[in-house]
């Protein structure tokens, strides 16, 4: 349908109304409220988040301050087992000259002078000996073959044995030191008779 407007005025305008916004009385307040919550929330995180790192931290140096001295208490032990084991070979050797000397068969010349001969070192000692006629089968445990060659020297020096082989010499791995088992095939010299004692003065 078409209107016509007869009276030559413009109409006025129709103006869309817009819906007040309404503010809740106390929400500024509210919503201040909680701006401040969350401040102090994200505030006590942080500090928390700060604290666990310190504490971290801590432990981290706890850890590597346990593992030193973890590392120590086993070099100490490492040590002490071999301070042990070397007790008891140097028991097992004091044993050996004990027996050796305390031994009722065999020349007394020849047990002294296998006593005396490791009695003067402390890296090498006796573990057993056998006596078959004038052969004369010697075993025992070196720290060194420098060891073994001057125990060696010592026996032929001592004007007991004509003749000392070195029969076999064996690197011990069971142990936690540097060891060496070895046997000596020996032959006993003859036995030199005593000379007789000097007469007394004035004797014809």
């Amino acid at each position: 349908m078409i209107r016509v407007n007869l009276l030559g005025v413009p109409r006025a305008k129709r103006r869309r109304m817009r819906a007040p916004i309404v503010v809740a009385p106390g929400g500024g307040v509210a919503l201040g409220l909680l701006i401040g919550v969350i401040v102090v929330v994200a505030g006590v995180q942080l500090w928390r988040y700060r604290a666990l790192q310190g504490e971290g931290a801590q432990l981290q140096e706890q850890v590597q301050s346990l593992e030193r001295e973890k590392a120590e208490l086993a070099q100490v032990q490492a040590q002490y087992e071999t301070f042990s084991k070397r007790k008891e070979l140097l028991t097992a050797r004091i044993n050996v000259i004990e027996q050796l000397k305390a031994q009722q068969s065999g020349p007394v010349l020849l047990l002294n002078t296998l006593a005396n001969s490791v009695s003067t070192t402390d890296s090498v000692w006796l573990t057993d000996f056998q006596k078959t006629g004038e052969r004369v089968s010697i075993n025992g445990v070196a720290l060194t073959m420098r060891s073994v060659a001057d125990l060696i020297t010592r026996l032929m020096n001592s004007g007991t044995f004509k003749e000392l082989d070195l029969k076999e010499s064996v690197q011990d791995t069971t142990r936690d030191f540097t060891s060496y088992n070895f046997t000596l095939d020996a032959q006993l010299a003859p036995l030199t008779p005593a000379p007789p004692p000097p007469a007394p003065p004035g004797a014809a």
